[in-house]
């Protein structure tokens, strides 16, 4: 794939970055942060109240409340009449986009909630710590790096110690057996400063947009290092701000800030996205009704628009970044990755704009940013088109079998959520026609007649997703799951 080929594309890349569906307000991010603020708080307010009402907790609970402008001194007693002085905070002491304190947050009202229950008051003591929620916090607001962007580095293993915080990392990290949990040292973190330094300039070139509310909407990256070739990005709602980051020992070596940089934003992606949906005044429907591409499982609207958001950005920014790859091959390789790597991007759209359309009134009012992903999501596909037609033709042949095996797949997970007894919802859907005996059905899917018996697990190996043959494939990613 020749130079000539991929400048028009990359340009054409940056213009659709430029489109971001959440970059529509310049002041998104802080708009954002002021909007889960006042929502976070009187929840906040709640939970110290009711901490303070029990014997010998009072001046604990000040400890705690003092970290929330106009909840010490005992304003969480009236903090639904406070009207904040300062619209936002700077991601980086914004409280309520803190992990340390969220989850002593989350601690205190489950204490509170198993004490009402009938527990003793032993267990509301053990959530209200001074001292530990003072270590927890230093952690994160004094990291063992800070990036020239000033995105603190925290090592994942210096929270080992933390009740709390070893508790959310591991529920938010992937199982990851490649992880490396010898102590990190003073060596692989400059190796991973270095990385992460060159990654996050290489986005300010390609991005700037993506630069900006990165370094606004991130002031964490939980980090480490694990063996073989795949990186491990995630994010999760329960570590606002902040994202873990554990890299691969190869990637390291190869020096792929690209794909770094691409998969730093799809988890901007979806940290911004959170706090939106988590700043608007109503949320989206909780139902598991969608079945994603990605994750072959049931999903809520929230997640299906997550993945069609966060992916699609990063495909943007792999293809913007392709001119800085070299040698060719290196170029070709990454290309052919992003074109199998959107390839279940294909079904999800038409899910997202399905799902989005079926809100209406004053959801979609509060919102309405989120309707415009699905469009901009598909325009990133016709690029990602384009840049198939670059391919040779038998691979173009592959890639189109492989898209044959999305739909294929999909078409088996309905069948199998169906014969479940859910109802899934799915554009591309006819109505299925149950078997006399239960265990099977025959489904209109994408136009062809799929026949589908129940199964106890796994598909069998006609209906799994076939990689085209990609040999020395460097860039590779773990899915999260949003």
């Amino acid at each position: 794939m020749s130079a000539y080929q991929i400048e028009p594309l990359a340009d054409q890349a940056r213009a659709l970055l430029q489109r971001n569906p959440l970059f529509s307000k310049s002041g998104f991010v802080n708009a954002a942060a002021t909007g889960n603020m006042l929502k976070q708080r009187p929840r906040y307010a709640r939970i110290l109240a009711a901490a303070s009402e029990l014997p010998g907790c009072g001046e604990r609970v000040e400890a705690l409340a003092r970290y929330f402008p106009g909840l010490a001194d005992g304003g969480y007693h009236d903090a639904d009449a406070f009207l904040p002085t300062t619209a936002f905070l700077p991601v980086r002491s914004d409280p309520y986009r803190s992990p340390a304190l969220a989850a002593w947050m989350d601690e205190l009202q489950r204490g509170l909630e198993s004490y009402v229950d009938g527990a003793s008051s032993e267990v509301v003591d053990h959530s209200l710590q001074p001292d530990l929620v003072a270590e927890d916090l230093a952690l994160e607001r004094r990291p063992a790096r800070r990036l020239a962007c000033g995105i603190g580095l925290v090592l994942i293993d210096s929270l080992e110690a933390s009740r709390t915080m070893r508790k959310r990392i591991a529920h938010c990290r992937p199982a990851d057996p490649g992880f490396e949990q010898a102590q990190m040292s003073d060596h692989d973190l400059d190796r991973i400063d270095d990385h992460l330094t060159k990654a996050i300039e290489l986005i300010s070139t390609v991005d700037p947009g993506g630069y900006q509310r990165l370094t606004a909407g991130l002031h964490t990256l939980y980090i480490g290092t694990r063996r073989g070739a795949i990186s491990s990005f995630s994010s999760s709602g329960d570590l606002p701000g902040s994202a873990i980051v554990v890299l691969s020992q190869e990637k390291l070596d190869a020096e792929d800030y690209p794909a770094t940089a691409a998969e730093l934003l799809r988890e901007a992606g979806h940290v911004l996205l959170r706090l939106y949906t988590a700043a608007a005044p109503l949320s989206l429907p909780a139902e598991l009704r969608y079945v994603s591409p990605y994750t072959h499982s049931l999903q809520t609207l929230e997640s299906i628009v997550h993945t069609a958001y966060a992916i699609p950005w990063e495909c943007a920014v792999r293809i913007a970044c392709l001119p800085f790859r070299a040698p060719p091959e290196h170029r070709a390789r990454e290309a052919a990755f992003v074109i199998a790597y959107a390839a279940r991007l294909i079904p999800l759209i038409d899910i997202a704009r399905e799902g989005i359309e079926r809100l209406g009134g004053d959801v979609l009012l509060d919102l309405r940013d989120i309707a415009v992903i699905p469009s901009w999501g598909a325009a990133i596909l016709a690029l990602i088109d384009r840049l198939l037609e670059c391919e040779p033709p038998a691979r173009r042949k592959a890639y189109y079998a492989q898209r044959l095996c999305v739909v294929d797949r999909q078409a088996w997970d309905l069948g199998q959520v169906l014969l479940r007894g859910e109802q899934p919802i799915d554009p591309r859907m006819g109505r299925p026609m149950l078997q006399s005996s239960g265990d099977g059905l025959s489904l209109w899917y994408d136009g062809r007649l799929h026949v589908i018996r129940k199964a106890a697990r796994q598909p069998p190996d006609e209906f799994s997703i076939q990689d085209v043959g990609l040999a020395g494939t460097s860039s590779s990613t773990v899915m999260e799951h949003a």
